[in-house]
């Protein structure tokens, strides 16, 4: 015990940076998809929004599972078949027969939303339950700076794609993704004391008890369901416009690295609205992040009826600027609402959310071929609305429970 009170708290927060920056690597799909298309002609942009948007769903069961699983094992046993399903999802990407593509489209499917996507939910779980817990003093900064390496990864692999895309292919890109997860992840694994849990003194408020509501009293907490229903909005906005950036930016006259420019905005939400939810707390800081999702959808239809190309790259990164703020201070909301006491039960449990707006996402691909992007920008703002809502009416809800 005394061994865990003196780990180093940089080395704490550096692994679980490098742990979440792996974790983005399924966002490098927007700028697979067209490399992806031109290798399969016959698939579709809606057959490709399906992949991308039900492997959140995956993602949301593998978290949910990440909570039974750790209570029995343990953090580092978790991680590890993380480390082993998101490395060979992604590697997989090496044995699609092109002679096949609808085979090839059934393994691709199986590969990235069955196995890796459910392996990155197990990494997002075990990374976020590992870490945050450690800083109960500062959990909306330490879970912006992990959601800021979302961000940063998925810009990082950008670049990385279009160095390598032109020399190896598509198939071989996503193989040498796979090996980076499995070498960073061993690098973590070095570390004896990585992905385990702080002590009760340490995680404890108060410094002696851990305190906090169970699984089945938060599902029973109407402030509980306004988190939901605030993040499932957020959250929904923000995989339509991940999907649909790089696209979306070629048809107003830009080019598709210019939507990339998403990604530094998402990291950015992270740590300046995580920052902030510790300075004036979770009310004002949903109603901040839920406005700004809504006006920036708002910017996008402007700048689809005056033909403005840069009027709808003020809609795209203010878009990734609020995503950014959705992902990052929900996991902290949860703990500081709900307490650290069943904090990896209820992060797992909250985390529906991922499903739910995955399959509401999944749904933007047929809107595209049917509407065009006019169609995904309304989508888009439609969804925000009844955040903004629940950010209101969550103030009611919260003095209650305090009550």
């Amino acid at each position: 015990m005394k061994g865990h009170n003196s780990r180093n708290r940089g080395l704490i927060v550096a692994e679980g940076i490098l742990g979440n920056f792996f974790l983005g690597f399924l966002f490098v799909w927007t700028v697979l998809r067209k490399p992806l298309l031109v290798l399969f002609p016959s698939w579709t942009e809606g057959m490709l929004s399906i992949i991308f948007g039900l492997h959140n769903l995956f993602i949301c069961l593998g978290i949910l599972a990440a909570g039974k699983l750790i209570r029995r094992f343990s953090g580092r046993f978790v991680f590890k078949i993380f480390m082993i399903m998101a490395s060979a999802g992604l590697a997989g990407f090496a044995l699609l027969p092109e002679d096949n593509p609808e085979l090839a489209y059934y393994m691709a499917f199986t590969l990235f939303c069955i196995i890796a996507a459910t392996g990155m939910g197990l990494g997002i779980a075990t990374v976020q339950s590992h870490t945050i817990p450690w800083f109960p003093e500062s959990s909306g900064k330490i879970s912006g700076l992990l959601y800021m390496s979302l961000g940063l990864s998925s810009v990082i692999l950008s670049l990385i794609s279009g160095v390598i895309l032109p020399a190896l292919g598509v198939k071989r890109t996503m193989l040498v993704f796979g090996a980076m997860i499995l070498v960073g992840s061993m690098i973590i694994l070095c570390d004896r004391r990585s992905m385990c849990l702080p002590p009760v003194e340490v995680a404890a408020e108060d410094g002696a008890h851990l305190t906090g509501d169970s699984p089945k009293e938060m599902l029973k907490n109407p402030a509980f369901w306004m988190f939901l229903l605030w993040n499932i909005g957020t959250r929904t906005a923000g995989l339509i416009m991940l999907d649909h950036v790089a696209g979306l930016s070629m048809a107003y006259g830009g080019i598709a690295i210019v939507g990339m420019l998403i990604s530094p905005c998402n990291g950015l939400g992270c740590i300046t609205l995580g920052t902030m939810l510790d300075k004036i707390g979770t009310k004002k800081v949903m109603l901040i992040t839920s406005l700004l999702m809504l006006v920036a959808g708002i910017i996008l239809l402007c700048g689809h009826y005056s033909a403005s190309f840069p009027v709808i790259l003020v809609g795209i990164l203010l878009t990734g600027y609020a995503y950014g703020g959705s992902n990052s201070t929900f996991p902290a909301i949860i703990k500081t609402t709900f307490g650290a006491k069943y904090y990896t039960e209820n992060f797992g449990l909250c985390n529906i959310a991922i499903g739910i707006a995955a399959f509401i996402e999944s749904t933007s691909g047929h809107v595209l071929d049917s509407a065009g992007y006019i169609g995904v920008m309304t989508m888009m703002t439609g969804i925000a609305l009844p955040s903004v809502i629940c950010s209101i009416l969550v103030s009611f809800y919260l003095h209650r429970k305090k009550g």
